[in-house]
């Protein structure tokens, strides 16, 4: 008789396909952060339409516990797969009866809190209702288009040679024309990422239109502004001094000249200007009119296609039956029947279709159950059916169940490619690539054919030990299937657990503080996660390693997305159920302040799903940090704002903009009548971890501008604090002394289970790695010189997909297209190896600088001090390889990676 598993919030995408929404995804791809990565153009949509078709102890090493005790009995409070999400990335200060003066301009600027306005949706200025979203955004590009005129004034009037203009006066010319730029990136930035936010995760559904519309106004602004020749030729002008257009090399995106002006500049003025004009460069501000126009039309069409590769793989669900009391009773045993209902219908009775002759089936008489492609269902049920062919056909409906999107990433694939082409790149790929650590997609395949050697010998052992265990139980000398991956990677692991627990007790090494419990497979790591112990751990981490506290505080009903508060509907606002004092099942916010440094920023945790949210996890930028006076940067560019006692303070009084950030996952429901009693599996735990990761590196960067400011950062370097963070949910020192306690008892996870809980983590590692280095293949394929589409001469995707898969050992299913709702092809395009990339960068630093297991509490301090100001604190400010350096104090190395795989 089966026995009846567990529903522990299920089965979570691998660490793999989180997304960090750095911007919808990651890094805008423009001047001014990066680019849209989706939009609701109108002229992007329309362009879609013909293109898409196919064709806690005292010991010194311990980590001490809360400042207050832990009590069990009161409720404790309240992610998915992931993304880090500024909208496009600009970000801004926006319009408000505020202003400064800063060299050639006046701007207005965002207050530094909501006590001048009252409470308002995000603290932006009069925020309180809908309709009130498009008119930010207009005035946004009222207040943008202000200095837009001032730079091309100014540019008219000057000369690039001018010998009456001062050594001094250039110096402070260029710093301002680059605060100015900045101003304009941090206008738009704070309006499309505050939209970017709204239209993904608010109640309402008159908020998510307005804050759609106003996404898409900006996003076409933002358009006009990457093809601005008169911001452009400033930079070049004033910064550069260098006015000609003879020196951009377009197969690099790398300008030649370096003038003597640039590099008395303070560093990170520097790494400003290079970034502000490779970025203009790379959208082809150097070609001529019509070449411009082309290349503003190609990308709307770009544009839109990502946007409808997007929502396809959110808004497509595929519905498909499974017949037969036998089959129907193993899902019901698997999913408990009000989590089935919650995600597809069911139907018991006879179909309306059924036929009574001798050809109908018989199993239509014992009913029909209905499933759906949802992740969550399907990854339950391929890890724990014993049924191959209930496994085969859950697997295939689901890895088929987006067929639209091939013709969509077809046309992107070939519109990427000529787009970059035209910019004069050799692929999109170099296009990318070109600013990236790894600098070229040579350098990329490099990394992952180097990967794939060193780990294909752990590989080939999960693949061995997979195939043994499915021929010892199914019988004969069959292949192992995709679909048998997921079920006995999940019997493997139970086997070794249950190895290593007798094996602990034969060799007695269970410790004093063991509950003596018998190993249950099904239970083993059951309740000791909730959204209350994880915040709590997130409270001592930031303080024994930073110095930081994390204060709650309250949220006035204007500020809150999780409920009805459209003030335009009615005069009191509504809510999705108990929202106060951060008890409930929506919204938290947290203020950061540090012990010498002051208040850091703001964190808001939006954890639960509700109707209307998008349903992933995600880092999302509301706000970003940088300075707003010249005069708190030095010649090197550090920060340091100084109070009247000397000491550093960065109080938002003017001098900082400081940062405000969302973390938005979609944590297991809760049975409990508080959202933070819900049990959450260990997988949620690592996805909540690794946003929180995300969401310090904003918090903690201390930059001059925005557009460096924090998370935005080189895209295959910005994982690396996540990565680094995430550690810490596996960690035993940390997982038996603070993160894991009971639910019921309040009682911590032993040593012995923690440390069992870290080695799971290790099963089957190699085979998570060889399935990456495949997509990572595969994403460099689509996009590199020879991209696949057969509009340019290629192959087909899916031709390409199942070549690597055969290539590297995976297992393939023929005649799917898992493809087709890989969302990081949008998001990450050509810099999916990123995630390998800083997993090796992460490992290296927790190995050296981190581990807490043997580290001191004044070790722990030392360690994530000096992460924290030769890293995090620079944000993009710093090129990632010196700041990797500074903290390792030599060059990375991949062995810490192997070697705990291994």
């Amino acid at each position: 008789m089966m026995k009846r598993f567990i529903w522990d919030g299920g089965m979570l995408l691998p660490r793999s396909h989180r997304t960090i929404v750095t911007h919808r995804g990651d890094r805008p791809r423009s001047m001014w952060s990066m680019m849209m990565l989706s939009s609701s153009s109108p002229t992007a949509a329309r362009s879609v339409t013909a293109l898409s078709s196919p064709g806690a102890s005292s010991s010194p090493s311990s980590w001490s516990s809360s400042s207050s005790s832990h009590d069990p009995t009161s409720p404790p409070r309240d992610g998915y797969p992931e993304r880090t999400s500024h909208a496009p990335s600009l970000s801004l200060s926006s319009v408000s009866s505020l202003s400064i003066r800063r060299g050639l301009t006046t701007i207005t600027t965002l207050p530094s809190s909501s006590k001048e306005y009252g409470a308002t949706l995000f603290g932006l200025p009069n925020l309180r209702s809908p309709n009130e979203f498009v008119r930010l955004a207009n005035n946004a590009i009222r207040d943008c288009d202000a200095i837009r005129s001032k730079l091309a004034t100014s540019l008219s009037n000057s000369s690039s040679t001018s010998s009456s203009s001062s050594h001094d006066n250039a110096v402070a010319k260029a710093k301002s024309t680059l605060r100015l730029i900045d101003d304009i990136s941090n206008i738009v930035c704070t309006v499309i990422d505050a939209a970017e936010l709204c239209r993904s995760v608010h109640y309402s559904p008159r908020w998510r239109r307005a804050a759609t519309d106003a996404f898409g106004i900006l996003s076409e602004y933002i358009g006009s502004l990457n093809a601005d020749a008169s911001i452009y030729m400033s930079l070049r002008r004033f910064v550069f001094a260098d006015d000609r257009g003879d020196e951009y090399d377009g197969r690099t995106g790398i300008s030649t000249t370096h003038s003597a002006l640039l590099l008395e500049l303070p560093r990170e003025y520097q790494r400003m200007a290079m970034a502000m004009r490779r970025e203009f460069e790379r959208d082809g501000i150097h070609l001529s009119y019509n070449k411009r126009e082309e290349a503003r039309e190609m990308n709307n069409i770009i544009v839109g296609l990502e946007s409808l590769f997007t929502s396809n793989i959110t808004e497509k669900v595929k519905y498909f039956d499974v017949s037969g009391t036998e089959m129907i009773s193993m899902v019901d045993d698997i999913v408990p029947r009000h989590v089935l209902g919650q995600l597809v219908r069911r139907q018991t009775a006879i179909s309306p279709n059924h036929r009574s002759d001798a050809s109908s089936n018989a199993d239509d008489d014992a009913g029909r159950l209905t499933l759906s492609s949802d992740a969550l269902l399907c990854n339950t049920l391929l890890a724990h059916s014993p049924s191959s062919a209930l496994r085969k056909e859950v697997y295939v409906q689901s890895h088929t169940s987006v067929p639209e999107n091939l013709g969509v990433l077809d046309s992107l694939i070939r519109y990427r490619h000529l787009h970059s082409s035209l910019l004069g790149y050799r692929s999109y790929a170099h296009r990318v690539l070109s600013d990236r650590m790894v600098l070229s997609p040579e350098n990329a395949m490099a990394f992952l054919n180097e990967m794939e050697r060193r780990g294909k010998d752990v590989f080939r052992r999960d693949m061995d030990a997979i195939t043994h265990v499915k021929r010892k139980m199914e019988g004969g000398y069959g292949d192992v299937e995709p679909w048998d991956v997921p079920y006995y990677t999940s019997l493997v692991k139970a086997q070794r657990q249950f190895v290593r627990w007798k094996e602990d007790d034969a060799g007695g090494t269970t410790g004093a503080d063991e509950d003596g419990d018998d190993f249950d497979e099904y239970s083993q790591f059951v309740g000791y996660f909730t959204v209350e112990n994880s915040i709590e751990g997130m409270k001592v981490l930031v303080r024994e390693l930073f110095g930081i506290t994390m204060r709650e505080v309250n949220i006035p009903i204007e500020e809150r997305w999780d409920v009805d508060n459209d003030a335009s509907d009615s005069g009191s606002s509504s809510s999705t159920g108990d929202y106060n004092g951060g008890g409930g099942r929506g919204l938290r916010k947290f203020v950061f302040h540090h012990e010498v440094d002051g208040i850091l920023g703001t964190m808001y945790f939006d954890l639960h799903p509700r109707e209307g949210k998008f349903l992933h996890a995600a880092h999302f930028t509301i706000r970003c940090g940088r300075m707003r006076n010249d005069e708190d940067v030095d010649e090197e560019g550090r920060w340091g704002g100084r109070d009247n006692d000397g000491g550093v303070q960065w109080e938002d009084k003017g001098d900082h903009q400081l940062p405000i950030v969302a973390l938005v996952c979609n944590l297991s429901p809760s049975s409990q009548s508080s959202a933070s009693m819900a049990q959450l599996s260990h997988s949620e735990v690592e996805t909540l971890y690794h946003e929180f990761g995300h969401g310090l590196h904003s918090l903690l960067s201390r930059t001059s501008f925005q557009h460096l400011s924090g998370t935005r950062a080189s895209m295959d370097f910005v994982e690396t604090p996540s990565h680094l963070l995430e550690a810490f949910a596996r960690d035993p020192g940390f997982l038996s002394q603070v993160l894991a306690r009971h639910y019921v008892t309040g009682r911590p996870m032993s040593v012995r289970k923690a440390r069992h809980l870290a080695l799971s983590h290790l099963d089957f590692r190699g085979l998570e790695v060889q399935t990456q280095i495949v997509h990572s293949k595969f994403d460099q394929a689509l996009f590199g010189p020879n991209p696949c589409t057969t509009s340019l001469g290629g192959c087909t995707s899916t031709e390409m997909f199942e070549r690597l898969h055969r290539e590297a050992g995976v297992p393939f299913a023929s005649g799917t297209h898992w493809h087709s709702r890989f969302g990081h092809l949008v998001t990450y395009g050509a810099g999916y190896y990123g995630y390998l990339y800083s997993q090796t960068f992460a490992a290296d630093i927790w190995t050296s600088t981190l581990a807490s297991s043997s580290t001191s509490s004044d070790l722990r301090r030392e360690g994530g001090t000096k992460i924290w100001k030769e890293m995090l604190i620079h944000g993009g400010a710093r090129d990632p390889k010196e700041m990797i350096h500074a903290v390792l104090g030599r060059e990375p190395s991949v062995d810490p990676f192997f070697n705990g795989m291994s």
